[in-house]
């Protein structure tokens, strides 16, 4: 039986639709991440889930029981539903020290004073916040104010933890740090965890699974590297992106050197494509290639079209190519480390080969296959018209 349930779950705020029949079952222990861009409804789902917002039907189920169902009339108040959850803002009382804030939940649930101790102790060891017993929170930055707050939720050991963008305030370096701590906490406690974010990044990081979500449905769900490799749709695709990824539009087109993509953006910068996309011969797609997955051909021989190189800008030990193609406005990103490409200057033309990406269907804009990844590319999953 899965910890939680939605089914056919849907949120309407009048006439706006923020969760459209949503079902999605999250296993005992999982720690899934909803990532989505703001506005999808990936918040929402989570407060339906705490009892903050109403449903406007469906059901939610947490273990064996319903918190909440439409057609029954049952929806319990959060207190209830043994859920934690963590806020974007950590909501700590300033004139508490750290132990009193993580013990004050425990003491409100009339916990004995021994049991509070050893809660509240338990909890600051997990996040490794002892010997902050004593501080304000004033004192502390913002990733231990973070992790006091983590230390409070976890203190009352609920079946299931929320966490709203509980990163989002967070500097890089302090987001990475706490990052960390929520992987070591997840492992120590093994409560099932809801994690919400815009960020790929923390997304592909701290997920067992990640479910991406858009315009209030949810478009897939898997683990993070077959979101990464195989996305279903063109909109999963862009939104996984690191800082961004290519799609590409043009015919599939069989030459004597072999299977070109022609790019709608300049017909004369063609782009040779592996035997696997025969296929697709003679039909118009969009081609989906991570910037890691481009091979930049410094001196291309006469059977390769030639793109101009704007820009090349370092990320520590890795190297981002701007392409153009001849005149025209589109543009393709490159990735790779800084010691392959450094020769290459601005303004260089250059030839390309694709390692590995996805195909999909100009009309529907869902996967219809993929090629580079040998035996792990998964079957077509939408026929392509004609």
């Amino acid at each position: 039986m899965p910890e939680v349930l939605f089914d056919r779950v849907e949120k309407r705020f009048n006439e706006v639709i923020a969760v459209r029949d949503l079902t999605l079952d999250v296993p005992d222990g999982e720690f899934l991440v909803i990532l989505g861009p703001t506005g999808c409804g990936k918040t929402t789902m989570l407060r339906c889930v705490a009892g903050l917002e109403r449903p406007s039907g469906g059901k939610i189920r947490i273990g064996d029981r319903y918190v909440f169902s439409g057609p029954a009339g049952i929806d319990l108040p959060p207190r209830d539903r043994d859920i934690g959850m963590v806020f974007q803002h950590y909501a700590l009382y300033p004139h508490m020290t750290v132990y009193q804030n993580v013990a004050f939940g425990l003491k409100m649930r009339g916990l004995s004073r021994g049991e509070v101790a050893r809660r509240a102790g338990e909890a600051l060891e997990i996040v490794e916040l002892t010997g902050f017993e004593n501080r304000r929170p004033r004192s502390l930055s913002g990733g231990q104010q973070q992790r006091v707050a983590l230390a409070r939720t976890i203190a009352a050991r609920p079946r299931v933890l929320l966490f709203d963008e509980p990163l989002s305030s967070l500097d890089p370096e302090l987001r990475s740090s706490v990052r960390d701590h929520l992987k070591k906490v997840h492992a120590a406690v093994g409560a099932t965890s809801l994690y919400v974010t815009h960020d790929q990044s923390e997304a592909m990081i701290l997920a067992d699974r990640v479910a991406v979500m858009k315009d209030g449905g949810l478009l897939q769900i898997g683990d993070a590297r077959d979101i990464y490799s195989f996305p279903r749709t063109v909109a999963v695709a862009e939104f996984t992106a690191n800082p961004r990824t290519n799609l590409l539009k043009g015919e599939v087109h069989r030459a004597a050197h072999g299977l070109l993509l022609v790019p709608e953006a300049d017909p004369y910068c063609f782009v040779p494509l592996p035997e696997e996309c025969a296929p697709y011969a003679g039909r118009v797609v969009t081609v989906h290639v991570r910037p890691e997955d481009l091979e930049i051909v410094p001196h291309p021989g006469e059977e390769m079209g030639r793109l101009t190189l704007l820009a090349l800008m370092p990320e520590g030990a890795t190297l981002f190519v701007h392409l153009r193609f001849g005149e025209r406005s589109g543009q393709l990103l490159a990735r790779a480390p800084f010691g392959e490409l450094r020769p290459l200057t601005r303004g260089q033309r250059v030839g390309l080969r694709f390692r590995r990406g996805n195909i999909f269907s100009v009309e529907t804009e869902r996967l219809a296959g993929s090629f580079g990844f040998g035996e792990d590319s998964p079957r077509r999953e939408a026929q392509l018209p004609g």
